[in-house]
């Protein structure tokens, strides 16, 4: 009677095990599902239409290094619409990674586009240094962001930076013409 007991406790499990698998399977299908298209776009209506946690299956694919550039870059930007403590970590290491200049680019505008309203602070203070890297574009679109929060110290910092810009076509990108300036 115990032995029949037992194997049917097991069989339940290994039952529920399977459910997981299945239902954890299919919502794998589902995210990447959302992310294909010739002229993908990010819908956040769809996204909305996803399982609860989906974020968290973004976020493991926009880590996998075993999934297609493009498809990394999609999930990636699909984390905008999910600002949680686990997709700022993703986005501020993302610009922390010097060997990796796209991605860096990348994680600014998911940062700006994700937490612009709800953590300007702590924002600027993982944007500001990145003003002062070699990569003219990651600057640019730093500034960028820094614009968009229209604090008090971004306008400071800002200033500075734009002081010291060099190139035309960088203080055009930032909105400023070096002629008038000097």
């Amino acid at each position: 009677m115990r032995m029949k007991m037992l194997m049917r406790l097991s069989m339940a499990f290994m039952l529920v095990g399977m459910n997981v698998t299945v239902s954890a399977a299919t919502e794998t299908a589902q995210v990447l599902a959302s992310l294909q298209g010739y002229e993908w776009q990010l819908d956040r209506e769809k996204l909305a239409g996803l399982p609860a946690n989906s974020w968290r299956k973004m976020l493991d694919i926009a880590q996998d290094t075993d999934q297609l550039g493009y498809i990394r870059a999609r999930a990636a930007a699909s984390l905008t619409a999910f600002p949680n403590d686990d997709v700022w970590r993703f986005f501020v290491q993302s610009t922390q990674d010097s060997n990796a200049v796209v991605s860096r680019r990348r994680g600014v505008d998911g940062l700006c586009a994700a937490f612009h309203e709800r953590r300007a602070s702590a924002l600027e203070a993982v944007l500001v240094p990145l003003l002062s890297e070699t990569d003219t574009h990651l600057r640019v679109q730093t500034a960028a962001c820094l614009q968009r929060l229209n604090t008090e110290t971004s306008r400071e910092v800002l200033a500075t930076y734009r002081a010291g810009i060099t190139q035309d076509w960088e203080a055009r990108a930032v909105s400023i013409d070096r002629r008038q300036a000097n």
